[in-house]
């Protein structure tokens, strides 16, 4: 069973993605911040992490800059979800909007855990291009 790692600071949001998971036969994990998450990360080793932008003390893009400089994390894929317009980040696998239709959701997490079985021994982008300014 995959574990994912979720990660927002809106309880219902949470609650109603994890019901989605659950359902879908993954095992959840909440985190209320990136930085909260950043650790769980470290202790659990999900198979993917999906997360939101906008949090308190550490936000998404910067929780995703930390984990693909992880030489023991890069390889996690990761979703970012985001009321407003997201930034692309280099190695994150989705952006998607918090309003998307909940098959898109399950969709790009599919997609996602399906794509990173091919991933293993790759250098991370942010090592890849170390000079990336994002």
């Amino acid at each position: 069973m995959s574990k994912i790692l979720l990660v927002d600071d809106e309880p219902e949001l949470r609650e109603l993605y994890t019901d989605v998971l659950e359902v879908m036969g993954y095992e959840v994990f909440q985190a209320h911040d990136g930085l909260e998450a950043l650790e769980m990360a470290r202790t659990l080793r999900p198979d993917l992490i999906v997360t939101d932008w906008m949090m308190p003390r550490l936000d998404g893009v910067e929780l995703c800059r930390r984990i693909l400089r992880d030489a023991e994390l890069f390889r996690i894929p990761i979703i970012l979800h985001s009321s407003r317009r997201a930034p692309r980040i280099p190695g994150v696998h989705t952006v998607l909007s918090k309003i998307c239709p909940l098959e898109e959701f399950e969709e790009a997490v599919a997609e996602a855990l399906d794509d990173s079985a091919g991933h293993v021994g790759l250098e991370s982008p942010l090592q890849m291009a170390s000079g990336a300014s994002w």
